[in-house]
C-alpha cells in the first residue's frame, strides 16, 4: 500500500543565513576563521582546524575543481573543492561536459536546497 506524505517546514539557518542567501543568488560566501585563517565552503560556525567559533564572511570566486563525479539518468553530482576553501563538498552538476575539470557556482535550478555547479563561465546556464 502506498500513501502520499506532504510536509511543510521552515529551515532556520541562524548564523548561516548570509550563506543561504548568497547561494540562492549563485554566490559563494565562505567562513574564514579569525584565529587560524582556515576558510571553509560551505561555511562552518566552528573552525574545523582550531575548533574556535570566531569567523568572518569571505566572498569566494565561485570557481570549483571537480574531484569526482557520478551521474544517473536525470542528474549528475560531484565532489568539488572551491577555489580559496580548504574543504570539499557535494554539488549538483548542471550542463557541465563529462570531462570538464571545473565549474562555477550557480543559483539552484529548482526549489531544493543545495549547491549547483554550472559550466565554468559566469553566464552559463542562464535561462534554464
Amino acid at each position: 500500500m502506498k500513501r502520499a506524505l506532504t510536509l511543510q517546514y521552515t529551515i532556520q539557518f541562524g548564523e548561516l543565513a548570509p550563506y543561504a542567501a548568497a547561494v540562492a543568488e549563485g554566490r559563494a560566501l565562505a567562513s574564514a576563521c579569525r584565529h587560524c585563517g582556515f576558510t571553509a565552503f560551505p561555511p562552518r560556525v566552528i573552525c574545523p582546524t582550531c575548533q574556535r567559533p570566531d569567523f568572518a564572511w569571505q566572498q569566494l570566486s565561485g570557481e570549483a575543481r571537480i574531484l569526482h563525479r557520478t551521474a544517473g539518468s536525470e542528474r549528475a553530482f560531484g565532489l568539488a573543492q572551491f577555489t580559496g576553501a580548504g574543504t570539499q563538498t557535494v554539488v549538483r552538476l548542471h550542463a557541465i561536459p563529462g570531462g570538464a575539470p571545473t565549474g562555477r557556482l550557480i543559483a539552484p535550478r529548482d526549489e531544493l536546497i543545495g549547491l549547483w555547479l554550472g559550466a565554468d563561465t559566469p553566464d552559463a546556464g542562464k535561462g534554464h
